[in-house]
């Protein structure tokens, strides 16, 4: 969530002349990430309201599961803006040092959620079990994409050349669609269950299915995902925005639609089609072409500067909303309404409201970050100020 902007060019350009590049700021970045961030708390929704124990036989539900098939868009959608803005990064010692601010961040969120742990919901925290916790990313309840983003990043360098190395379009087009194929078809056709009679018409009968496709790389769909950004950098994808719109929203309608059905009436079904690298892919690129082709630049200025301010904290704001989910959804609504489909009336006040305090606590991270910066410049000018003054001594 961290990578900065870049600007299209050959990916063996020199880390001194990307240096000397005059960068203009990518505002459908910070809009998707915006988005992203925003999409990543309204299915928390779901996760923090009860809707998962629900039975799938009512029409509020079957909105819902609309509802999820849009959202779930959150994850992907950072992993394609990493290949979108990372496709030009090159093996150097200044480009793994990108990777501390991330981990920074990560730090301090992990600290302020394990802080929330032991003082306000009475957790045994000790400072063993805080270590391990943050070493296992435990701490920040929402940090596994930390992990992956962390390895990720260290393979963006091998995977651009890769990604470069083929020499044209077509190659291109080959190395994303062989991508899709190794995560995003098994996910999709190994679903389907060709032996019990009736399965299809009741597919909560069973839950073993017939592989149609091989499926052991399917936890390689971020490197899918960051191709896919790669190649929307360089070629686009050509949709007029109209069209793209009608199929964002039949694809999300169908999805929907499709989940409810797979659920067959009894609690919501996590099958493979609606994971990271199934449904999602289909539903974010189209969702992330059709952010990417807004005219940002001709919005007022404060709608632009606030895109720029929550795009740059959004890493803190996606980790520590962990706590303001606690706070709202524990704290006051859930006591305050027990029957779980009376929820679902609150969104408009839930999420924002969650959105605007986790805004509120990573700013405060960031600040924190910030100022342990200065301080450690200034022990740094002090020290440098001390030894020369030794040396003029002697």
């Amino acid at each position: 969530m961290e990578e900065r902007d870049c600007r299209q060019g050959s990916g063996q350009e020199s880390a001194e002349q990307e240096r000397q590049k005059v960068r203009e700021r990518d505002m459908n970045a910070d809009l998707i990430r915006c988005v992203a961030v925003f999409s990543v708390l309204s299915v928390h929704f779901l996760l923090n309201t009860g809707f998962y124990s629900e039975p799938t036989n009512r029409p509020d539900i079957f909105c819902l599961c609309v509802y999820r098939a849009l959202f779930m868009t959150c994850v992907p959608m950072f992993m394609v803006l990493t290949g979108y803005l990372m496709l030009n990064k090159t093996l150097n010692r200044r480009y793994y040092k990108g990777l501390w601010k991330t981990i920074e961040i990560y730090l301090l969120a992990s600290v302020a959620c394990l802080l929330f742990k032991k003082f306000v919901l009475n957790n045994g925290v000790t400072l063993k079990t805080a270590i391990l916790d943050i070493l296992d990313f435990d701490a920040a309840n929402y940090a596994w994409y930390i992990e992956m983003y962390c390895g990720l990043f260290l393979i963006i360098p091998f995977l651009n050349l890769a990604y470069h190395g083929l020499k044209s379009q077509r190659e291109k087009q080959v190395l994303v669609l062989t991508m899709m194929a190794l995560t995003f078809l098994p996910k999709l056709l190994n679903i389907f269950n060709f032996r019990t009679p009736g399965w299809w018409s009741s597919p909560s009968v069973s839950k073993k299915y017939d592989p149609l496709v091989p499926g052991f790389f399917t936890a390689m769909y971020p490197i899918t995902y960051y191709f896919i950004g790669a190649y929307l950098r360089e070629y686009g994808l050509k949709l007029k925005k109209w069209l793209n719109l009608v199929l964002l929203i039949a694809a999300v309608l169908l999805f929907g639609w499709y989940n409810y059905y797979r659920s067959d009436g009894g609690a919501f079904i996590w099958g493979k089609n609606s994971q990271w690298g199934g449904e999602n892919l289909i539903t974010t690129v189209l969702l992330f072409t059709l952010l990417l082709h807004l005219d940002v630049k001709q919005w007022p200025r404060i709608v632009k500067k606030i895109l720029t301010y929550i795009s740059g904290i959004s890493l803190g704001l996606y980790l520590i909303s962990w706590i303001f989910d606690r706070v709202v959804y524990d704290g006051i609504l859930i006591p305050r309404v027990p029957v779980v489909a009376e929820r679902w009336k609150f969104w408009p006040l839930v999420v924002p409201s969650v959105f605007l305090l986790s805004v509120a606590g990573s700013s405060l991270l960031y600040l924190i970050r910030l100022g342990a910066h200065a301080l450690a410049g200034k022990i740094r000018g002090t020290r440098a100020s001390g030894r020369g003054e030794s040396s003029r001594i002697r």
